[in-house]
């Protein structure tokens, strides 16, 4: 008997043999008892809102330019993200399952499903850049980088992952593995989309909006950008991909000893780069792809409630259509001295295409993902505060007092007409949250109130013949 700690499931720690430890990881694999907790996975509760989408800095790209404007108004409601990107450990954990389910296969080093043609991944073996292994029978980690994120991860092997994820949670799947369609009416997991990552990046802020995730400051220790000095980064060429652990830059001072990186340097002090909704790495580190195509002029002709992107995609230099990509990342993502300054501002876009100076054919050492789904009044991974009533009914909004802004939450038995309005203690209209029909079931919006003078507000929720009224207090 030895003391194990496996490579698939980062929290489990038991004394078996190896035999034994992986007999039971089969087990449990197929069974599918795998879930957010042990996985590692933790998300944010970002509620609904309207914000302006786009640059608010005038900034173009000459590779692809103006594909940020115009600038356009968008709704989204809420929704649950991760507050880091998709790990390897994580990833590992997903194909392994998948492997004992019979579900994929590989073939010149290459993630298929099986007897399909749509790229998941590339292993190891594929390229040295690439961290997750295959020797015939399992996957396993063939580096240090469990706790990074993954990469050589391809659109498919993103969407796919999604539905395993939610498989594990007991959610319903979103995406159709053999068109890739996706289903936004499910509660499962999948990509973001494009107006969801930007809303979800900016972290609430828009006066002003900001050009990265936590400020304008352009800061090489809260983000994992080019001449950050990084010890993943130090260690130069050899040790790529440099990419650094989910969730690395919160602030502490990072030791060797915990993490054995590769540089000589036995600590780094980082600053904290998580917004206000309290997500990492939506600067640098890996581009993390999104659900819709990328369409270059889809600005001008964007629908304002919950787009999804452009039902195909603007076709690149090859040829092909693209998915999108969003954050800039170790390689590319931030430069003083080159337009590559601009890959982690937090309007930027990019197609999957365009991601190093190989184009078509550079590799996918930077390119990872992390999971979103629809708000659903489930608990996976997430505080989410009190149960919602069944019915309609408006709940108390919090914080309440509160300073800046406020979560509002509702919930609807049926799917109608709402408004969802506030007035001052005069009676007078000051702003609409959201007036169109909705889906029944639970809804969070956020009002910042930060314009607006202190004193007692009124929220009132206008369901088709039905009106219901909260006081909230705004303080400075």
């Amino acid at each position: 008997m030895s003391c194990i700690r496996t490579s698939l499931l980062t929290t489990l720690f038991i004394c078996l043999s190896f035999s034994e430890l992986f007999s039971q990881q089969n087990v449990l694999l197929v069974r599918g008892g795998l879930d957010n907790a042990s996985l590692n996975l933790t998300e944010a509760l970002i509620p609904g809102g309207e914000y302006e989408m786009g640059d608010h800095f005038g900034f173009v790209d000459p590779s692809h330019p103006s594909d940020e404007l115009p600038l356009h108004l968008v709704q989204v409601d809420s929704f649950q993200i991760a507050k880091t990107e998709t790990t390897n450990n994580q990833f590992l954990a997903f194909l392994n399952s998948s492997l004992l389910k019979g579900q994929i296969e590989v073939k010149n080093n290459t993630i298929y499903p099986v007897g399909g043609t749509d790229i998941y991944g590339y292993t190891h073996q594929s390229a040295s850049y690439y961290s997750i292994g295959y020797d015939g029978k399992v996957f396993s980690m063939a580096d240090f980088r469990g706790n990074h994120p993954v990469v050589g991860v391809m659109w498919f092997g993103a969407a796919a992952f999604c539905n395993w994820l939610s498989e594990q949670n007991g959610l319903n799947t979103c995406y159709d593995l053999k068109t890739w369609v996706c289903d936004f009416t499910k509660n499962g997991y999948r990509l973001p989309t494009e107006a969801e990552w930007e809303y979800a990046g900016r972290g609430g802020q828009k006066s002003p909006y900001y050009n990265y995730p936590w400020g304008n400051d352009q800061d090489i220790t809260k983000a994992n950008w080019p001449g950050s000095g990084d010890p993943y980064e130090s260690a130069g060429e050899t040790s790529w991909p440099q990419t650094t652990p989910a969730g690395f830059y919160d602030g502490t001072l990072q030791l060797k000893t915990e993490f054995n990186w590769p540089g000589s340097a036995t600590s780094y002090q980082t600053s904290n780069g998580a917004n206000s909704f309290g997500l990492f790495d939506m600067a640098g580190n890996v581009w993390e792809l999104i659900n819709d195509w990328y369409g270059q002029n889809y600005y001008s002709i964007s629908p304002k409630n919950n787009p999804t992107g452009p039902a195909s995609g603007f076709i690149m230099p090859d040829g092909k259509a693209y998915r999108g990509m969003r954050g800039g990342n170790w390689y590319n993502g931030y430069s003083t001295t080159s337009v590559n300054d601009g890959h982690s501002r937090v309007s930027n876009r990019n197609p999957s295409y365009y991601r190093g100076p190989q184009d078509p054919n550079h590799p996918w050492y930077h390119v990872g993902f992390r999971v979103a789904r629809k708000y659903s009044g489930t608990s996976t991974g997430i505080d989410i505060g009190e149960n919602f009533p069944s019915g309609l009914s408006l709940l108390k909004n919090y914080p309440n007092p509160f300073q800046s802004a406020t979560t509002i939450q509702f919930n609807l038995g049926k799917s109608e007409n709402v408004s969802l309005t506030i007035y001052d203690s005069l009676g007078q209209l000051v702003a609409t949250i959201v007036n169109r029909q909705l889906n029944d079931g639970p809804h969070l919006y956020q009002w910042n109130a930060g314009k607006y003078p202190p004193g007692i507000y009124s929220c009132r929720l206008q369901a088709d013949d039905q009106l219901l009224i909260n006081r909230m207090v705004l303080i400075k």
